[in-house]
Parts: C-alpha cells; structure tokens; sequence
C-alpha cells in the first residue's frame, strides 16, 4: 500500500524536446564512416640522461651509452612509435598543432594567425611601408565587388593588423601605388628578382634524329631564354624561412605495433625510408669541416614541372619546374597555402624554328 501511494506522488516525466516543426528530437547515431577520427601526434621524445660520473669509467658504461645513442619513443592512440638511430636534437612535430592536420579548421582565424606572424621589419618591395602595403593587398585580392565579409577583412586584416598605422596613409593616392606596383615589373638593376638569384642561360640538348649515329650524340640543339636559380642559395633560403622548423633533419623508423605484440614498419614519409636512413648514415660517418661543429643533415630534394595556362582566353602559358623539400611531411606539403613549393627555373617553350630545323636534319 506504501508503494502504491508514493508513486502517486512522483513527479511527471519530462516532456521531450521538440524540433522547430513541432515533432519530438530523437537521437541518430551517425555511421561509423562518417565519424572523423581526429589525428594525434607521435609521443614525445623523453629528454636525454646524462650518466653520473665516475672516476673510472668501464666498458659496461661505454656500452651503455652507445645503446642509448638510438631512441625509441612512446605509443600513442594508434600504437604507433618513433625509431631514431640518433637521438635528434630537433622534433618539428612538436610545433604543429592539431588545426593543421584535420580536415576542417578556422581558415580565416589561421590565416590571419599565419599573415600577422609573418610580417618581418621591412615591408615588401616596392611599398614604402606596411600600412600602404596592407591596403593595396587587399584592394588587388578578393572579388571586385567587396562583400560583407570583404569589408570584415579590411577591418580585422588590415586596419586591425598590428603594424597597420594610419598615419602612414597621409596623403595616400590609389592611382599613384598603382603605378609604383607596375613600374615594379620594369627591368631595373634594382630589380629584386635579379637579387633572388635568378639567371638567364641558354643551354644545349641532344635531339634524336632516327639516323645510326656511332657517337650517339645526335643533333645538337640550344634552347636559349633558360630562367633559373641556383638549388645551393634556393636551400640557404628554404633553411632561413619559418617553415623550417617543421624540417625533419633525424630520419626515424615508423613502427605499428599490434596488439599482439609484433612490430610492423610503416613506409608514410620519405625521411622515414631506407634510403633516407642510409644517407643519413653515410653523412654522419664522414668528417666534419675544419672548425665546423654543426650539425650534419640531409636534406632531401623532389622536382615537379608541368605546363601551366596563363589566362582564361589566349595561348599565354609557361613551364615552371617547382622543388620540393622532402624534410616536410606531406600533410604539411600539399597545402596550398603552406609555401613549401619553390620555383627554381622556366623552361621556354619549343618554337617552331626547332622544328623546322629537325625535320629538315632528319630528311
């Protein structure tokens, strides 16, 4: 009877929430392909230990100190795991935080993050100074006519930029910058790509003529109009830039490890390769420079070309043969916006002289 008169007096279930049609919410469990597992970086590498001193030392110490010159890391979510042969005094994933790896992020908070630590003390060429730079850049990007989200750009980009100071623009004239900016095109010795270290050449290349030819040479053929830079100051300059610190200089092995215990090596980056291992390995066997205490690295070098339309309406194109640093993980790579792409030459286009001339050999 207790019972029964206590229930009497329980509070009345909760009604469900409701959608804006009015019909009850109810819970959907989504599939399990499209549940986006978030990505997570290698564990940490632990810091090294310094052995105690002794007064005499013995083998067994030395031979401790030659295991622990190779480094294994942790696990992490994916039981996944780092082999060092060195232990690295540089770990770039350290640096890269989660918004880079996932799929979907703040593009506008991270570009603005990215454009606000980039600036350096000078402004770009030709502008006198940032503010003008800041303005014209936005005036010569986006659409031609300025949305909402425009105008929140010019706000929060250019006038809410740091180094944005409006007294820089006293007496600012639009059509006198814009013709600062195309005057900047103009072949000067104060040009900035004659300092970036680009030259012209011409060189000569070997055509096949479908004849016997006992040397193998062929026709000699030279392609002048050759615009290059050189690799040597392309590096110095890759090495000198933010992005470098996301380099991978310690090559590693990638290890899974199941949950049966065996180990499975895992080939994802090409400074995680046998043949970036073995270069590795080779290069740190060899003396050092005279006087020199740095540290030796390798870099690894990746070269693409293909041809590329210049506008929508004309014949208008280039060849440009891009480099890549190997030393960047791929993820980081492929972005579009991560500036890991470096031109390094254009390559001209055949005329018709070149073919004239072939077919007049070969007949």
């Amino acid at each position: 009877m207790g019972d029964s008169a206590s229930s009497l007096f329980e509070s009345p279930p909760s009604p469900p929430s409701l959608t804006l049609t009015g019909r009850p919410k109810r819970h959907y469990r989504l599939p399990k392909r499209y549940i986006d597992v978030p990505p997570e970086g290698p564990a940490p590498i632990t810091p090294a230990i310094t052995p105690a001193a002794s007064p005499t030392p013995s083998m067994s110490q030395n031979i401790i100190q030659h295991v622990q010159d190779s480094l294994r890391t942790g696990l992490n979510r994916f039981q996944l795991l780092r082999e060092y042969p060195y232990r690295p005094s540089h770990d770039p994933d350290a640096f890269v935080p989660l918004e880079d790896l996932l799929d979907y992020h703040d593009i506008e908070g991270t570009d603005r993050e990215a454009n606000s630590s980039s600036v350096g003390d000078q402004p770009p060429w030709p502008f006198p100074n940032m503010s003008i730079y800041r303005l014209m850049e936005w005036a010569t990007t986006g659409s031609s006519q300025k949305s909402q989200i425009e105008v929140n750009r010019l706000a929060n980009d250019v006038i809410g930029a740091p180094d944005f100071n409006a007294a820089d623009l006293a007496g600012f004239n639009a059509r006198r910058e814009y013709r600062r900016f195309d005057l900047s095109d103009s072949p000067k010795e104060n040009h900035p790509f004659l300092g970036d270290g680009w030259h012209e050449t011409s060189v000569n290349i070997s055509i096949p003529t479908g004849k016997r030819d006992p040397v193998g040479a062929g026709q000699t053929f030279m392609v002048s109009n050759l615009h290059r830079r050189s690799l040597l100051e392309v590096m110095k300059s890759a090495l000198t830039d933010a992005t470098a610190r996301y380099f991978h200089f310690s090559p590693f092995k990638r290890i899974w490890k199941m949950s049966s215990g065996l180990e499975q090596r895992c080939f994802d980056e090409v400074y995680t390769s046998d043949a970036f291992l073995n270069a590795n390995e080779k290069l740190q066997s060899q003396q050092n420079e005279p006087g020199c205490e740095l540290e030796k690295v390798v870099l690894g070098l990746m070269f693409w070309s293909d041809g590329t339309q210049l506008a929508n309406f004309g014949t208008a194109k280039a060849w440009p043969l891009y480099m890549y640093f190997a030393n960047l993980s791929k993820y980081l790579r492929g972005k579009p916006g991560s500036g890991a792409s470096h031109h390094v030459a254009y390559i001209p286009s055949v005329s018709v002289r070149f073919a004239t001339t072939t077919r007049a050999h070969i007949k």
